[in-house]
């Protein structure tokens, strides 16, 4: 990333004289909330953090790891998608109808709060891919400063990486539901059992990785130096799957893929 595009992100984030940021614990979002504690300044800039039922626990480490590391204002908001059949039957749309769950629940707090602009962390990168999610963030008049200012996802991940952070934090996180192909009905239980199994991996230093459904089974994508990895450790993988009720556990060899059910 050039000085020239993060002056440019920073005259951008200055129009607004105070800003509330919608914090996912990712790489992108984190970014915009230093840029924005910098130049802002901390007392003019709250973040916040949705916990619902499609974060995974790696979520958590995400949060606890980057808070170290920048002094910001964090609120904590919780989500309940129990009743909303719109998203739990997984259509096409589901981000839609996710992200105005997600982006009104914190424009409110953000209100209250005495914060009247709130800013995502939506990167020029994600213009390029199927984000159904962008059309309720236009519809909040939500903020995306990093996409105006043209900044990708690549540059974030460069600039973050000569700040030191570790290497997992800047691999990109997305909600669990994408591990699921479209139409098919989703549950909290088959959900936490996808994300128990993607901590295994993580825990074995395999990321970035996404276990995806598939019948009776699962289907690995990482990249293919990690390929050895897993295989060494298939025994404690498949009990571990099949103690879960998992009867297939395969590895996709053509390796990692954004948007898989796209």
């Amino acid at each position: 990333m050039t000085l020239k595009k993060i002056e440019r992100l920073k005259r951008k984030i200055l129009e607004y004289q105070r800003a509330a940021v919608a914090f996912s614990g990712g790489k992108d979002s984190f970014f915009l909330l230093k840029m924005s504690v910098e130049a802002l300044g901390k007392a003019n800039v709250i973040a916040f953090f949705v916990n619902g039922p499609f974060n995974s626990m790696n979520d958590q480490k995400r949060i606890s790891y980057l808070s170290g590391r920048l002094d910001f204002d964090l609120k904590i908001l919780k989500l309940d998608f129990a009743s909303m059949k719109d998203i739990w039957s997984n259509p096409r749309d589901r981000c839609y109808h996710c992200k105005k769950l997600v982006f009104t629940l914190i424009q409110n707090a953000a209100r209250k709060n005495g914060f009247k602009t709130l800013f995502d962390g939506t990167s020029s990168s994600d213009l390029s891919e199927y984000r159904p999610g962008l059309k309720a963030i236009e519809e909040l008049q939500v903020v995306s400063p990093l996409r105006d200012a043209g900044v990708t996802s690549e540059d974030i991940e460069y600039f973050l990486a000569q700040s030191g952070i570790n290497p997992f934090y800047l691999s990109s996180s997305t909600c669990l539901a994408t591990r699921f192909p479209y139409n098919l009905k989703l549950s909290e239980d088959v959900i936490r059992i996808f994300d128990e199994i993607e901590a295994f991996l993580v825990n074995l230093n395999v990321f970035p990785v996404r276990v995806r459904y598939i019948p009776d089974g699962i289907r690995i994508e990482t990249s293919d130096n990690h390929f050895e990895k897993i295989v060494e450790s298939k025994n404690a993988l498949v009990k571990f799957c099949e103690e879960r009720g998992l009867k297939f556990i395969t590895l996709d060899i053509g390796g990692l893929k954004s948007g898989a059910w796209d």
